[in-house]
């Protein structure tokens, strides 16, 4: 999915042009048109114009000037995003396990991150609604939503714009966007295309190869039929396309008890094989790769070189949506009618261990379709003294996710004579969702109202696995991973069901026209699962599903616009607690000879906080806008195999985030400029979590600590600037722009492994980017 726009999320999208105040943004985070300001959700919204004007080029850059959310990009896919929203977010992108952050495009529920790392493409608005939403979009949003409205057809006659953009790393976009009316009032169609290409900023010294590429397309076509005065019909498809070398791994940390110390040495020399059989030798061998280790890390991580000798990474992704949206006004409400179709195919190869040694390395493989479907009803009663929103919503996936992984092959050949396990995790997965709902504000006057709402969802997970480890060299099988499974196909087979309620209670005061306060409290439901990657030589425990998780959480907030609308303010406050949290988690054989790493139900845990932000119109044509957030995330309980948990950190969940933007806008005669400058900050960042099993059980702090430094993102935040000149009445711009323009560079995602390899690695953001881009735009676009 695409988008061609972005700019600041605070409310630069509400700035009305050539005016002194701020205008009206309208949202949809109640299944109706509604003006922000007028309800109790907290709720921020980019337009397509605003984002444009931030020059955001990607769906995370939405996170920039928007409180309370971070992308981070998925360890085992470049193309996917993992998406958290008040401390809430799923790590992993398995089929077999649901996100915290529910993602909606038009209407239509996104059930995979495959493809959110995409270039923006003729987006309307984004509207990110943080918290539980325990009722209308209920299903797996226990951290909050994010909804993406591309823009429609429309009648008003021929018009489109063309845009292309060359920059740093020779970056080439393009962009095409044509509206066409085809019967006046009754049918019109509108057709978006956008190609990405970029060199990568990494050099893989060994292959020549540049990596951290981009090369990606996306097309989208719409049409639109209103053959009545109270039925309209759209239908649209949409194709999108990632084929590039990914951004690699960097080697942080080795332990110096880890194997891949000997599998280095051995690698640098196979004579080095001879000291396995000599008294002390393997204590050699460990000396020797350390110090390969350390020379290597000392001369590459940190740079943007790399030698990676087990291919370049690469990300092949292909996903095909299509979607139908059936409106019809009747004399009590309207009626809608929301169904799609989503296909993805991924492949990924990656050097797990970003190091020029053949220490872990896997291949990823997805082939999954999912359909839904949501009929809503939306209206007034009682002479408008209650508004309300129904519906029945299901959805349907299945289709394969599979991976294959080989470690430390010089170190098992020599110990296993010559025989090289390759470890297989397959499975055939078959989820589907129903959900009921009902949502209601009944007005006691006209200031103040009392909001009720609740959705039952039930949920099937089945799934069949294969999860087995195979000869490398013949692809004989080795043995089952799963005690239980069928001798010969390894075949295992496991169904669940689980169900929930989930509601929204809260009391609305308008104070004034301009001020609203609100309390609320509201339930999120997000469904148990299957563990894909489940093994064990000697139980069958490993395969056995996880529960959901329930959020619980209290919000207050408060909304005003003030001195004549000239500065609005928003201000959210919550406390949440999460029960049975889904947690990855080691769980140990009964015998205790083999520990499988799988998610469970870990315990609980409390978060609180609070998101603020402004937008002040300080003279005609100048905005300043900013934002903060707090989450606050603390265990209550959490214990496993490795000892009690609470006192662990939480990955990809900053504390605390702000950012501050200025837009300028004046008019020469016929010419107009446009400047932005943004900053944005975020606290220090565990990018993975740090307990890790020592041999015997016991931790080794020394170890922890290590990992636990090499894997923090610190404290810091990115300039980002754009600088427009449009002509001949908005038709032609051309616009500078400067992306991370003081060149701040950290690792934005995280890998560890526990016993015994003991490894961190972690993948570097994008150097200072900098370009033009011209815009030509007919037909009154």
């Amino acid at each position: 999915m695409t988008i061609l726009s972005a700019a600041p999320a605070l409310g630069q999208d509400s700035v009305a042009k050539n005016s002194s105040t701020l205008e009206d943004i309208v949202v949809t985070a109640r299944k109706v048109a509604e003006n922000l300001q007028d309800i109790p959700v907290a709720v921020t919204v980019q337009t397509g114009d605003a984002l444009r004007q931030q020059s955001a080029v990607q769906v995370p850059d939405i996170a920039r000037l928007t409180p309370g959310i971070t992308f981070t990009q998925a360890s085992s896919n470049g193309s996917a995003s993992n998406i958290t929203i008040r401390g809430q977010v799923q790590t992993d992108v398995l089929a077999t396990l649901d996100p915290s952050v529910g993602v909606y495009v038009d209407g239509f529920y996104w059930a995979r991150a495959y493809g959110l790392n995409a270039n923006l493409l003729d987006i309307q608005n984004a509207q990110v609604l943080r918290g539980p939403q325990g009722t209308l979009f209920g299903r797996n949003t226990t951290g909050g939503a994010l909804l993406i409205q591309s823009n429609d057809p429309n009648y008003d006659g021929i018009s489109g714009m063309i845009s292309a953009t060359y920059g740093r790393f020779n970056e080439r976009d393009g962009t095409a966007v044509l509206n066409l009316p085809i019967v006046a009032d009754k049918a019109a169609m509108r057709a978006a295309f956008t190609v990405n290409k970029r060199d990568g900023f990494i050099k893989n010294e060994i292959t020549g190869r540049d990596l951290a590429q981009r090369d990606s397309y996306t097309g989208r076509v719409k049409l639109r039929l209103d053959p009545t005065d109270n039925f309209q019909l759209i239908l649209s498809g949409e194709f999108y396309g990632m084929k590039n070398y990914d951004r690699p791994y960097e080697l942080l940390y080795v332990a110096p008890t880890s194997p891949a110390n000997i599998e280095a040495a051995l690698e640098a020399n196979p004579a080095n094989a001879a000291l396995l059989a000599v008294p002390g030798g393997a204590a050699q061998l460990v000396g020797i790769g350390s110090g390969l280790f350390s020379n290597y890390i000392a001369t590459y991580t940190g740079t943007d070189k790399t030698r990676l000798n087990d291919g370049d990474p690469r990300v092949d992704v292909k996903s095909q949506t299509y979607v139908m949206t059936a409106n019809l006004d009747t004399f009590w409400g309207a009626l809608k009618f929301i169904g799609g179709y989503r296909t993805i195919k991924s492949i990924a190869p990656i050097d797990l261990d970003g190091s020029p040694y053949s220490i872990v390395k896997t291949t990823g493989k997805q082939d999954l379709q999912s359909y839904s479907g949501e009929l809503q009803a939306t209206g007034t009663a009682m002479n408008d003294k209650i508004d309300f929103a129904g519906g029945i919503f299901a959805f349907n996936e299945t289709g394969r996710d599979e991976s294959t992984s080989i470690a430390l092959p010089a170190l098992t050949r020599v110990s296993s004579g010559g025989l090289l396990p390759q470890t297989y995790y397959i499975g055939d997965i078959t989820n589907r969702s129903m959900g009921m709902y009902l949502q209601g504000t009944f007005h006691f006057t006209d200031a103040f109202s009392a909001l009720g709402g609740v959705r039952y969802s039930v949920e099937d997970k089945n799934i069949v696995s294969f999860n087995a480890t195979r000869n490398a060299d013949t692809d004989a099988l080795l043995r089952c991973l799963i005690a239980t499974a069928t001798p010969g196909t390894c075949r295992a087979e496991s169904k669940s069901g689980f169900d929930g309620i989930s509601y929204t209670l809260g009391l609305n005061y308008q104070i004034n026209p301009d001020v609203l306060v609100y309390i609320k409290t509201s339930k999120g439901f997000r469904s148990g699962g299957q563990n894909l990657r489940a093994a064990g030589a000697t139980t069958g425990g490993a395969f056995a599903p996880f529960g959901p998780e329930v959020a619980r959480e209290h919000e207050a907030g408060f909304k005003a616009e003030m001195f004549n609308r000239r500065v609005r303010f928003n201000l959210a406050a919550f406390y949440n607690e999460v029960k049975d949290i889904q947690r990855t988690t080691l769980l140990v054989s009964p015998d205790g000879s083999s520990t499988s790493t799988v998610v469970s139900n870990a315990g609980k845990a409390r978060f609180y906080g609070g998101e603020a932000e402004v937008t002040a119109r300080l003279f005609e044509g100048f905005t300043l806008s900013g934002t903060a957030a707090l989450s606050n995330a603390k265990y209550l309980e959490f214990a496993d195999a490795s000892g009690d948990r609470r006192d662990e950190v939480f990955q990809n969940v900053p504390e605390w985030t702000f950012s501050i933007a200025g837009d300028y806008e004046r008019s020469f005669g016929s010419a107009t400029m446009r400047a932005h400058l943004d900053y944005a900050w975020q606290d220090d960042t565990a990018l993975y979590a740090f307990r890790t099993l020592q041999t015997g059980n016991a931790l080794d702090d020394s170890i922890t600590n290590a990992v636990a430094k090499a894997l923090t993102r610190p404290a810091g935040g990115e300039l980002n600037g754009r600088l427009g000149v449009s002509f001949a009445d908005d038709t032609i711009e051309l616009a500078l722009f400067g992306r991370n323009i003081l060149n701040r560079r950290v690792d934005i995602a995280g890998l560890a492994f526990g016993a015994p390899l003991f490894l961190a690695m972690g993948k570097r953001n994008d150097p200072a980017t900098y370009g033009v881009t011209a815009t030509f735009k007919f037909g009154g676009f």
